[in-house]
């Protein structure tokens, strides 16, 4: 009788140690998953800071009397104009392009594919 407790105590003494084990293991594993959630929160965070940056500072450089100032500094070095009402034109008004299809046989191929040993067909 006493050799069946002794077994039975060992095999629960094992069991709890394995249970323990498992335990342990899936704390340290959820810590780890928590500290990764915690540092993509962070890194969230920081690009929604800049976001907001930016977009201040985008609002800041496209602001109408800065562009205006601007516009007059450098009227002379990039003959900036106002735009004329007969300069707007609708997109039928503009002249056609012809597209060629098939390209001449002695048209480059240019790039890797002129620089290549391969036959390009």
């Amino acid at each position: 009788m006493t050799a069946v407790l002794k077994t039975i105590d060992i095999i629960l003494v094992a069991l709890m140690v394995t249970a323990a084990a498992w335990t342990f293991k899936v704390k340290y594993e959820a810590e780890s998953l928590e500290a990764q959630v915690a540092s993509f929160d962070r890194k969230a965070q920081l690009e929604r800071e800049t976001i907001s940056l930016l977009d201040a500072d985008w609002s800041l450089l496209n602001q109408p009397d800065r562009l205006q100032r601007l516009a007059e500094a450098f009227k002379g070095d990039l003959a900036l104009e106002p735009v004329q009402p007969q300069q707007i034109i609708e997109p039928e008004e503009l002249p056609a392009v012809p597209i060629d299809i098939v390209p001449s046989p002695t048209a480059s191929l240019g790039g890797y594919a002129e620089a290549s040993k391969t036959k390009v067909r």
